[in-house]
């Protein structure tokens, strides 16, 4: 099978939620998707059972390699294949001296039996796959193949046959998806369970927006500050803050927009706290002091019928539906096939291993050849190889951590 390194950058990309396909036939399977995709003998395996509803190795292998693509990329590029064996390094107690095979493997499980609650939940309100569903997931996924694979249906299949799954788990958890999303809007609604009141809004999220002074080799700590304080002499004034935040911010963040809607852990604690303190139309009469530099903070209103509501609304609905989806979950009665799953994962890792080897053992000898030639006085061209460090399925990625990087607005 002609895999490529660069799949294994594919199944980390942002978004894979947002695959799915389109197959325009009658009805509805026993999984309760609309498809005559592709199958293939991983969707023949069963390795778990949810409230009497059979998953599949396909549906494990979806989610299972899209959870370990950041951890394998990492013990690749130092050489390191059994990234499974690895003993966890993070700072969650939940998973100290655990390995990450372990845990990759029970945040999988519990995906798919939350994927498999939320589509029986959403059952009983009467949200069905139907074609409108169909068709609006393949958008969504055409739009996916043109960004991150440039539209070629060739390499979109490769990242499924590394992946260990079909063309039709793709669609069957796409579709899901969807009907997630609409479950998770009805749930939203005035009287239900996932609604946010305004009260709930206002005690968890604040809209703000700030004037940074930026502390660098420019600027000393003293004429931030004084410059700072010049900021809340004018707002003392009467000033408009968008026009000073125009004159003297130097948060990038700030240029592309008018406020930031944020809850706690989002931003720097001393900027969250310094926010949080001010009441509604309030601002800074002391600049808050963070790695950054000097920031004067304005807070303003966030009501109903206010921009940013509806974003901090919606924030509040989703933590709600995290949450109803977790015991959802352990309520369920659900039985794993551990020997089963226990055989399959060891036979992927050993074919991978072996097509991983293949390719080094490759590269080795195209070296050797390169050298050869050199050695015989012939110029040989070996660049314009493959692009193997995921492409533009990174590139995503590094965008986002420069975006985040940006002004006061992120947690360090």
């Amino acid at each position: 099978m002609n895999r490529k390194l660069s799949a294994l950058a594919a199944v980390a990309m942002s978004g894979i939620l947002a695959l799915s396909g389109c197959h325009f036939v009658k009805d509805v399977n026993d999984d309760g998707v609309i498809s005559d995709a592709k199958s293939n003998k991983y969707d023949e395996t069963i390795v778990a059972e949810v409230n009497g509803q059979d998953l599949t190795l396909a549906d494990f292998n979806f989610m299972y390699y899209n959870n370990a693509a950041q951890i394998q990329q990492y013990y690749m590029m130092m050489g390191i294949v059994d990234w499974e064996d690895q003993d966890y390094v993070g700072d969650d107690e939940e998973y100290a001296g655990k390995k990450y095979g372990e845990i990759v493997r029970k945040v999988t499980v519990d995906q798919m039996s939350q994927f498999i609650v939320a589509q029986q939940k959403a059952k009983e309100y009467g949200i069905l796959v139907d074609e409108d569903v169909v068709e609006a997931a393949a958008k969504q996924k055409q739009s996916l193949i043109d960004q991150n694979f440039n539209g070629d249906e060739t390499e979109y299949n490769n990242y499924l046959d590394y992946c260990f799954i079909s063309d039709y788990t793709v669609e069957k958890y796409m579709q899901r998806s969807q009907v997630i999303m609409e479950l998770l809007d009805r749930l939203s609604q005035e009287g239900e369970i996932c609604e946010a009141t305004e009260s709930e809004v206002q005690a968890d999220y604040i809209k703000a927006s700030h004037v940074l002074i930026n502390i660098d080799d420019d600027t000393t700590d003293e004429q931030a500050l004084a410059k700072a304080n010049e900021v809340i002499a004018k707002l003392d004034a009467g000033e408009d803050m968008a026009k000073l935040i125009e004159e003297y911010g130097e948060d990038p963040g700030m240029e592309q927009q008018d406020y930031y809607v944020f809850t706690e852990g989002e931003m720097v604690d001393e900027f969250y706290q310094g926010a949080k303190a001010l009441g509604d139309n309030e601002y800074s009469k002391t600049p808050v002091r963070t790695s950054y530099g000097y920031h004067v903070i304005y807070r303003y209103p966030l009501t109903k019928g206010v921009d940013g509501y509806d974003e901090a609304a919606s924030y509040v609905s989703s933590q709600k539906f995290s949450k109803a989806m977790e015991q959802w979950v352990e309520t369920a009665s659900t039985k794993i096939h551990d020997d089963v799953l226990d055989e399959a994962l060891l036979a992927q890792k050993e074919e991978l291993a072996a097509e991983q080897q293949e390719m080094l053992d490759s590269a080795a000898a195209a070296q050797n050849d390169s050298s050869a030639a050199s050695d015989d006085g012939t110029s040989v061209d070996v660049s314009g190889g493959e692009d193997t460090n995921g492409g533009d399925m990174t590139a995503g990625a590094e965008d986002e951590a420069a975006a985040g990087a940006d002004g006061a607005e992120t947690a360090e």
